[in-house]
């Protein structure tokens, strides 16, 4: 009997041994778990730290590229790379790459940022979608440019479109038929209706530019555009459904003439022919003044 009861009280103790090791085990790997959980949450916060601080740096200075080496940041280390399409092919013209890296106790994170550098109205043709057969030109001379040519835009730029047909119905320049077929020097042979105002025109159906014919100020087409040879446009054309073109129609080649700029939401395509589009910043600072002010030089176009 005592024989067999020092065996049970062994075994008892055993037991209990065993389950306090295996309690004491799984405390353990809790701990281990919150310890990389921690490590996790502190190098993401680390890495997005240093993505904010350079796109803070770039707002203040676009040209900056200087970046950061082995900061310290609490216990966590933190490098930031700043290239744009000068020092990696890759990266598209007018975009800057920020990578910011982090490192906590053995483990790491990366945050990417793609950044666009410009305003819409820095180029001539502005368009969410596809843009054919459509050359643009420097304002200076008008010298071929096509880095003046924006197509499947990364962004579409913020438009008060309400202020905007606000203003062409003050003006009485509302078009409501299908199709608007305006006469030579329309509306008054120049882009300013009074000081800075420019003239601005709502075409809810089609805007038809005749041969030989110029027409002037701020268009918001809701149909589609169609410039006949020799037909030109000095202003800007907003195009804001996605359903819209603009187009050149009947012969002649390089005689779709628009002086100022396109912002499109939908696609522009010369055709057989060719729409020609010089930049005219003067006609597009106009809008973004008077109609397009919350639109930062900068934005952020990615983040990962």
């Amino acid at each position: 009997m005592g024989r067999t009861l020092l065996i049970l009280l062994l075994g008892l103790s055993m037991s209990f041994g065993i389950l306090a090791f295996s309690r004491d085990r799984r405390f353990l790997d809790s701990v281990d778990h919150l310890v990389d959980r921690y490590s996790d949450y502190t190098t993401k916060n680390t890495s997005a730290s240093g993505a904010y601080m350079a796109l803070n740096r770039l707002f203040q200075n676009p040209s900056w590229r200087t970046g950061y080496s082995n900061l310290v940041l609490g216990e966590d280390s933190l490098s930031v790379v700043v290239e744009d399409n000068g020092m990696d092919i890759t990266i598209a013209p007018n975009q800057i790459r920020i990578r910011a890296s982090s490192f906590h106790t053995g483990v790491s994170e990366l945050t990417e940022v793609m950044v666009f550098d410009g305003s819409f109205n820095e180029f001539a043709v502005w368009a969410k979608d596809s843009v054919t057969n459509v050359i643009t030109t420097d304002s200076a001379s008008g010298v071929l440019d096509m880095s003046l040519l924006m197509e499947k835009a990364p962004y579409m730029p913020e438009i008060d479109k309400i202020g905007l047909v606000s203003e062409a119905t003050t003006q009485g320049h509302v078009e409501t038929g299908a199709s608007f077929h305006p006469s030579d020097g329309y509306p008054n042979g120049d882009f300013y209706s009074s000081g800075t105002i420019p003239n601005v025109t709502h075409v809810q159906g089609d805007l038809f530019v005749h041969n030989g014919n110029t027409i002037y100020g701020i268009f918001i087409v809701e149909g589609n555009v169609l410039i006949d040879p020799d037909g030109a446009l000095f202003g800007v054309l907003y195009m804001p459904n996605t359903n819209s073109s603009v187009n050149h129609v009947g012969g002649g080649i390089d005689l779709g003439r628009i002086r100022g700029g396109v912002v499109t939401w939908g696609t522009m395509d010369g055709g057989s022919n060719i729409i020609r589009v010089r930049h005219w910043p003067s006609y597009l600072h106009a809008l973004v003044t008077n109609f397009a002010v919350n639109n930062p030089p900068m934005r952020v176009i990615a983040w990962k």
